[in-house]
């Protein structure tokens, strides 16, 4: 085997390794909160519940019509079968280390204050949302 040879395959081993130490393996959901509707947004921090728990990074992104249920002082039912309220359900996720967001700018259109939220809820901008949604082995689901 001449040099250039013994050199490509080293190069190649190299690249290997490096890609290898790279890999991020973590599964993450992305579940965007859109809709206001009681029902589907329940259903939606109900799975981001389940799939925390089930070991899959979660990060719920509240947006438009939804934001009123991260509001600490929202008067909200019970979520059917899980006899929890979406606020509820909400401060569990912040408590298992989901990231819980709320769209910067429905959050200024509706006059929403960081002091508003609940606790463990931030309001972010759009860098924060690009790095979420982007980031490596990432699937979303809207509601």
């Amino acid at each position: 085997m001449n040099k250039t040879n013994k050199l490509i395959g080293v190069l190649f081993i190299t690249l290997l390794l490096a890609f290898n130490l790279q890999a991020d393996n973590t599964k993450r959901l992305l579940i965007s909160l859109t809709s206001g509707d009681f029902r589907s947004t329940g259903s939606g921090v109900a799975i981001a519940n389940a799939m925390q728990d089930a070991g899959v990074q979660t990060v719920v992104f509240i947006n438009a019509n939804s934001v009123k249920y991260a509001l600490k002082d929202t008067k909200v039912e019970k979520f059917g079968p899980t006899g929890k309220s979406i606020k509820d359900m909400l401060a569990a996720l912040v408590k298992k280390n989901a990231t819980v967001m709320v769209c910067g700018m429905n959050a200024k259109f509706q006059g929403v204050k960081d002091q508003d939220l609940i606790k463990g809820i931030k309001i972010i901008g759009g860098k924060q949302v690009y790095g979420a949604v982007f980031a490596p082995n990432t699937q979303t689901l809207s509601f």
